[in-house]
């Protein structure tokens, strides 16, 4: 036991420095790139505010490949100080000093999926905010915040378009079109109002109602008020805007069930639902892949090298979760085999890897 708690705290010392120096790094450059548009009353509240949030999610980006360069600069160091060494000579096996490394990795793991499950989702929204709004540098700010205005309903047999969200789960200036089996319009309702009612149905105001015939008659019909009962209630339209990787994992799972109903595409929602886990939990499998690298025989060098094959097995993760995700949304991969994909093929590299070093 002592000599797993002497390993776990030189891990986890390893991955706190990693973790303080890229994140460091990347804020003292991307002050340096974005310094010319830091100006106007107030500019420095705003700009360490932008800053307070940029930096937990970019810690929480870079976790991963501080996890498994914790993992190989604590291997390194084992071997530098000959302490893994006198290990192997009392019949101690690498397991002995990965066990520990990996529980640090695993435990660092979870607590990120946590961190970046509550903290980091509003942490992404409002330095965006802030760089949109105060420095007028939108980025994606705007295009994923627009209102969501068009919706199908169950089946194909309606088009909602709500052009305005009002008070109450109400909508302004509505548009409703419904569609026979057959692809035809066969009645479109106009109002300027949509009001759901605690009945189920909804009350329209300002209608003006068309019904297409069969044989190309019109029928035209206008009212005040008109109730309808249509198959969509009001958390149908509860379309979040906004990228998935902005909202928590239980929205995200609300969001899915939500498309589905209205025939939405659904695929980056399902795979960033299991990235959640998947991507803050990656440096297990590649700190264990880094660990084997570290302890194989004959191995030259010592943090130089730890620095080297963590970039290395960070680039081979990082372009295979690039094609996984890639071939996950093309629908050529289940989003669970698009998102867990890398960490499971890692997992059994790391472990084949280190199990020879036995």
């Amino acid at each position: 036991m002592t000599l797993f708690v002497y390993v776990a705290r030189r891990a986890l010392a390893a991955f706190a420095g990693a973790l303080v120096a890229v994140v460091a790094l990347f804020l003292v450059v991307d002050f340096a790139e974005n310094a010319n548009i830091f100006h106007g009353p107030g500019w420095m509240t705003s700009a360490l505010a932008y800053y307070a949030n940029k930096a937990t999610v970019v810690a929480y980006q870079i976790a991963p490949a501080a996890m498994l360069l914790a993992a190989a600069v604590t291997a390194s160091g084992f071997r530098k100080t000959r302490e893994y060494t006198a290990m192997r000579a009392l019949g101690l096996g690498p397991w002995r000093l990965a066990a520990p490394v990996l529980a640090v990795m695993a435990v660092v793991g979870g607590a990120m999926a946590f961190f970046g499950d509550t903290l980091v989702v509003d942490a992404s929204m409002r330095s965006e905010q802030i760089m949109a709004e105060r420095f007028n540098r939108s980025g994606t700010w705007q295009r994923w915040h627009e209102l969501k205005t068009w919706f199908r309903g169950r089946e194909g047999r309606r088009v909602y378009h709500l052009r305005r969200a009002g008070p109450a789960g109400s909508f302004e200036g509505v548009t409703i079109f419904e569609i026979t089996p057959d692809f035809k319009l066969s009645r479109r309702i106009d109002a300027d109002r949509m009001i759901p009612d605690p009945s189920g149905d909804w009350n329209l105001e300002g209608v003006q109602e068309r019904t297409f015939g069969a044989q190309g008659q019109t029928h035209f019909e206008a009212a005040n008020r008109k109730s309808y009962h249509f198959d969509e209630d009001p958390e149908a339209f509860a379309i979040r805007p906004g990228r998935p990787a902005e909202m928590r994992r239980a929205v995200v799972g609300e969001q899915i069930a939500l498309r589905r109903r209205l025939g939405l595409p659904v695929a980056d929602f399902r795979l960033e639902w299991h990235n959640k886990l998947a991507y803050p939990l990656a440096g297990v499998p590649a700190g264990l892949l880094a660990l084997a690298l570290a302890l194989r025989r004959n191995r030259r060098g010592h943090l130089t090298a730890a620095l080297v094959e963590a970039v290395g097995i960070s680039l081979l993760f990082w372009a295979a979760q690039g094609i996984a995700w890639s071939m996950a949304l093309a629908g050529r991969l289940g989003p669970a085999l698009g998102a867990w994909g890398p960490d499971a093929a890692f997992l059994v590299a790391g472990f084949l890897s280190l199990r020879k070093n036995s």
